[in-house]
């Protein structure tokens, strides 16, 4: 790995947990202070810094976004947010390195719906598909949105239950619990 396919990854928004199966040589890499100081130097002269934190790495702007990046950014994430808010009402300690089990997750969000049909809300908000019926298909959805957003990876590919909550779904919890605290 070298510093040009570090930067083609970390430039497509993508956030890489420590971790994370699929990106472990760019992770070990980034946690190499040298490696680390060189993409941020790098980086900082295109008017970006790399940030690493919490088992987790990213670019960020330099500058402060102004109130039409903030709604971009907002507009970019929120089903990702919507997603993990979701999955904290299931698991509320909810944390990086956790596994989770399909199957338990439908079953909770079943047994949770009969006290709290908000939940539902959540889960149909969330989804593309037309069926707002087929509530085991939106939960497909679910988690492959966030497997394909790099907050959930499957143990192994043979087995499609079974999924490892990565660090960088800290990353969006930090953004669910300021938004939860804003409601309050």
């Amino acid at each position: 790995m070298d510093i040009a396919k570090a930067f083609e990854i970390l430039s497509q928004g993508k956030i890489i947990s420590t971790n994370s199966s699929q990106y472990s040589e760019l992770a070990n890499m980034l946690l190499t202070d040298s490696f680390f100081s060189e993409l941020d130097e790098l980086i900082s002269k295109i008017g970006y810094r790399l940030i690493g934190e919490g088992g987790y790495f990213y670019m960020a702007k330099k500058a402060k976004l102004n109130a039409t990046q903030q709604q971009l950014f907002i507009n970019k994430h929120r089903d990702v947010i919507v997603a993990i808010s979701f999955l904290r009402q299931l698991y509320p300690r909810l944390d990086r390195g956790n596994v989770l089990s399909f199957i338990d997750t439908v079953t909770n969000y079943g047994n949770t719906k009969k006290d709290d049909k908000s939940i539902r809300d959540k889960l149909v908000y969330f989804s593309w598909i037309k069926n707002k019926e087929d509530e085991k298909g939106m939960m497909e959805q679910l988690f492959k949105h966030l497997e394909d957003k790099n907050v959930l990876e499957k143990v192994s590919v043979s087995n499609s239950d079974k999924y490892k909550v990565l660090d960088a779904v800290n990353y969006y919890i930090s953004i669910v619990d300021s938004i939860e605290e804003g409601e309050e």
